[in-house]
């Protein structure tokens, strides 16, 4: 439960603001305790190359009675694939001898789309969900997960906040805990204008690139964990069940405090004692975070001890705070204190506050005060450092997000998903339902079904005030040429805009990461629908730092006649097969607002034009 209008966790409980919205009422919590279960064909599944489409409701009412008045089947909702019988069979069968939920009269209730074409859909069952049949982390099986609607956050108490604001359709394929399959998602709208996200790969090559990445070493041994597919009476407990590799998180947290089949014996985790990849990172952890490192360089260790900062803050206020503490997180060290390196490790690759038993402070964000909100930015660094060039693969951060991310070539999987909790830049979407939401298409082992069938563009560089620049690209008019890929420091625009917009674009620039200077101006390379191409050069910026006030980015400037950018800061070259300077670059505005104190940024960008009419 989260904050709702008038009944805040604190004083009620909390209870569902998409509830509130949906049914226009603010003078009831619509607290939603139980978890609910939609199997689809009595749990028979799909058959290949078939498909099911089923209509799911904001919202059901249930009879008079039960535990929840209301089921929200919009707020925070899953899909979860499995490919295994057995697997299946061991939730549903805990399930199935039970009542189904039942519905107040005229309620609207989930149900097969009898309007789609060669809908396989022939019947939903709905459980709520008993504690014995919760989803075990044994089991295989993908998530996926979404939320229809946007609500505004509640705040001010539980009086603010709460109002409906569209239909957007937010999802993601989430490989967070595990990946398992692949899989493709879509929204359903017209024209069929954003691309998938995940993987659409086929299931044998898929599970082809996971065996390779768990390969066997030299010595015969795993080089990374794999959940446990144990044999029982001659067979594997789930005999059409695939490899299942766990996240570094998922790894760290089993090594941290081992758990368990529902025997009590059999580990949900492979093998014993954290295997080469794992003992890897422990290690390049070890050496970024000393005083003087031995391996490790400079800058790489500059984002470990920001990071490393932040986690010995929030331990020290949990150990002096917190009586329950568990033995697995119990201080093995102190000045400062700090329990074991697995338990530590845990919490920084989930990027979650030590608070097991006991409250404690949230982690920064990116918007907090510096130096903390940059250590957000540094864990960017850190989980994506298999790009850097030298950088030896025994001192990647993360190895599990190269396979999620990284191209095929380079034995990863190519999938927009989510490899660690904080991922969404590169992994979540939300896009416009229209008049209501449109729907979503999973697409598992293949692009079959999808309508656009391409993957969805990178999410264009973020902007964090505290840090950055931007560059704001104009938008143009209705029935105008419109931005359609760009080049950030390079002289090839090679990089899509996403696909659904036609609008202008905000484009985040991080001097500390792109060094910008005489020696290094950065260009930007632009080009529209009419495949025109466009150019201007940053010729300089400042690293802005930690330290409050910030060191100015550019000196201040405001445009004036005659004047719109400091030629210092920007130039406007005349190249060959190019926009002319004086039809566009002109004609870019420089605003440069250093820091009026200690607790706001600067503001600096440089706004363009759209592009030339025809």
């Amino acid at each position: 439960m989260t904050d709702a209008l008038n009944c805040t966790v604190a004083d009620k409980g909390g209870g569902d603001a998409w509830l509130q919205a949906a049914l226009g009422r603010s003078d009831s919590c619509f607290r939603v305790d139980k978890n609910y279960y939609i199997f689809i064909n009595s749990g028979g599944g799909i058959p290949k190359d078939g498909y099911v489409s089923v209509k799911l409701p904001w919202w059901s009412k249930r009879t008079k009675g039960a535990t929840d008045l209301y089921i929200d089947w919009w707020r925070g909702g899953r899909v979860i694939i499995f490919d295994d019988r057995t697997a299946l069979n061991e939730v549903y069968k805990k399930l199935s001898g039970n009542a189904e939920v039942a519905f107040a009269a005229g309620s609207p209730r989930p149900d097969c789309n009898d309007a789609m074409k060669g809908n396989f859909c022939n019947n939903v069952r709905i459980f709520e969900v008993t504690q014995d049949a919760e989803i075990d982390p044994h089991l295989p099986f993908q998530l996926n997960e979404f939320t229809f609607a946007d609500v505004s956050k509640v705040t001010d108490n539980g009086k603010k906040g709460g109002e409906f604001i569209d239909f957007n359709q937010n999802y993601n394929v989430s490989n967070v805990d595990q990946v398992y399959l692949p899989l493709a998602i879509e929204p359903v709208r017209e024209p069929a204008d954003v691309g998938y996200m995940g993987a659409t790969m086929a299931v044998g090559k898929f599970r082809k690139l996971l065996e390779d990445f768990t390969e066997t070493d030299n010595t015969g041994k795993l080089v990374w964990p794999v959940y446990n597919n144990p044999v029982v009476n001659g067979r594997k407990a789930y005999p059409d069940a695939g490899v299942r590799v766990p996240s570094a998180q998922s790894a760290l947290a089993f090594y941290m405090n081992p758990f368990v089949f529902p025997d009590g014996k059999t580990p949900t985790i492979v093998p014993k004692d954290p295997p080469k990849l794992i003992k890897d990172m422990m290690d390049q952890w070890s050496d970024c975070t000393v005083k003087d490192p031995k391996v490790c360089a400079v800058a790489q260790s500059d984002h470990y001890k920001s990071v490393d900062a932040v986690f010995l803050k929030n331990y020290k206020k949990y150990v002096d705070t917190c009586n329950r503490i568990p033995a697995f997180l119990k201080p093995v060290s102190n000045n400062p204190p700090k329990p074991k390196l697995t338990a530590y490790l845990t919490f920084i690759y989930g990027w979650v506050p030590f608070n097991v038993a006991c409250p404690n402070d949230e982690l920064p964000v990116v918007d907090d005060l510096p130096p903390d909100s940059r250590s957000v930015i540094d864990y960017f660094q850190m989980q994506y450092n298999y790009d850097e060039a030298g950088l030896k693969k025994s001192q990647r951060f993360n190895p599990y997000t190269q396979l999620i991310h990284d191209d095929v070539a380079a034995g990863g999987l190519s999938a927009s998903a989510y490899a660690f909790s904080i991922d969404d830049h590169a992994s979540f979407l939300s896009n416009s339902g229209g008049s209501t939401p449109g729907g979503l298409i999973f697409a598992v082992g293949g692009p079959g079904g999808l309508k656009n069938g391409k993957p969805h563009a990178p999410p264009v560089p973020a902007f964090y005030k505290w840090y950055d620049f931007s560059i704001g690209l104009g938008e143009p008019a209705p029935g105008a040429p419109f931005w359609t890929k760009y080049g950030m420091c390079s002289a090839i625009a090679d990089t899509t805009f996403p696909t659904e917009s036609k609008s202008g674009w905000v484009l985040g620039v991080d001097p500390a990461l792109i060094k910008i200077g005489k020696n290094n101006p950065c260009p930007i390379t632009l080009q529209d629908s009419e495949n025109r191409k466009y150019r201007f050069v940053v010729q300089k910026a400042s690293d802005p730092g930690v330290r409050l006030p910030q060191t100015a980015i550019w000196p201040a400037f405001a445009p004036s006649a005659g004047r719109n950018f400091d030629p210092n800061v920007l130039a406007c070259p005349a190249v060959d097969g190019f926009v002319a300077p004086g039809k566009w670059c002109v004609h870019i505005n420089e605003v440069a607002r250093p820091a009026p104190n200690a607790r706001e940024p600067g503001f600096y960008t440089l706004g363009a034009p759209p592009p030339v009419a025809k």
